[in-house]
């Protein structure tokens, strides 16, 4: 059996441990290949390597005069800054358990070159007390996935801290501690997984962070559709954004130098107007809420609200109300 898989073995070998910087000779290959129980002699592995050569895979074979003849497998799907990026993310994600994020960082790890591996480590780090407790989540995202394709609702138990620091189900106890949610969309936003679906019991569509869902199943029921006005960006960019509130207009006068916050909240899209050397005018569709204007506050002054009025008005209100809890 072993000699019937013998350029498996191989391939296998050259993947692992051969890349254009670390090549492997021949001596290597056939100590391998006897580990394996199928010795191999030069002019069979010659052969071997020519068919994965045909088969389409990118082998380097270097040969010099006098020196042992050696092969470097170079057919790599993924580059080393293509798997830099994916390793930082499961770093940094917050959804994922440290556990879970260490056993697919070392996953991502083998799939790059060996002389690359030790460069390999995350680039981001994240303190591990902001890492998701719940261990489960990569099930419960496949569950919803699954859930979706099939057009089925899922129920779900959704946990909230108690002042014991300690995980509870809300509505413990009660017929609402079972959440009937038919299931639209995964979004990932600021590090964390959510779910977007329709409320059987709120009668609405609603966020969900996944992270603190548990024993996700699915049921026979068939979804609630999506209404036909309902569009899962424009609905994220609400909820994560503005949240909830009547859209309107709103003209910012903003510091020159806040280009680029402007920018990562509104798009490239904005248009500007009234272009000093110190500021500059943009009006921009926003939810009108207390998040929009909590928004505005961090700037300090350097962001106003210029028009409508009566949004420039509520915003005072909204800031005389933060002034008057603080003074008590």
């Amino acid at each position: 059996m072993a000699t019937k898989n013998r350029i498996v073995y191989l391939m296998r070998y050259l993947q692992e441990n051969s890349d254009e910087n670390q090549p492997v000779t021949t001596a290597q290959i056939r100590q391998e290949m006897a580990k394996k129980g199928c010795p191999i002699i030069i002019p069979t592995l010659r052969d071997d390597i020519e068919s994965l050569q045909n088969a389409g895979y990118d082998i380097q074979v270097n040969e010099s005069e006098g020196m042992s003849t050696t092969y470097s497998w170079l057919d790599r799907e993924w580059s080393m800054p293509e798997l830099q990026i994916l390793v930082d993310a499961v770093s940094s994600s917050q959804f994922i358990t440290k556990e879970k994020s260490r056993e697919i960082i070392n996953k991502l790890i083998r799939m790059g070159a060996p002389s690359h591996r030790e460069s390999l480590k995350p680039e981001i780090l994240v303190s591990e007390h902001v890492k998701a407790p719940n261990k489960q989540i990569l099930l419960s995202v496949q569950a919803i996935r699954r859930a979706i394709d099939r057009d089925r609702k899922i129920t779900f138990k959704y946990m909230q801290y108690n002042t014991n620091k300690v995980q509870v189900p809300r509505h413990a106890g009660t017929p609402e501690e079972d959440y009937i949610v038919s299931p639209y969309a995964t979004i990932w936003n600021n590090d964390r997984y959510y779910l977007v679906g329709y409320s059987d019991k709120r009668k609405e569509v609603n966020t969900y962070r996944i992270d603190r869902m548990i024993k996700v199943k699915q049921i026979q029921k068939k979804r609630v559709q999506e209404p036909e006005d309902f569009n899962v960006q424009d609905y994220t960019d609400k909820v994560f954004w503005m949240y909830d509130g009547n859209e309107e207009e709103v003209t910012l006068r903003c510091k020159r130098h806040l280009m680029d916050q402007v920018i990562d909240r509104f798009g490239e899209g904005i248009e500007l107007k009234n272009i000093t050397r110190q500021t500059f005018d943009v009006t921009v569709p926003v939810c009108i809420s207390g998040t929009f204007y909590a928004w505005v506050v961090q700037f300090v002054g350097e962001i106003t609200i210029v028009a409508p009025g009566h949004v420039k008005d509520a915003y005072a209100e909204y800031l005389q109300e933060a002034i008057d809890d603080v003074l008590g």
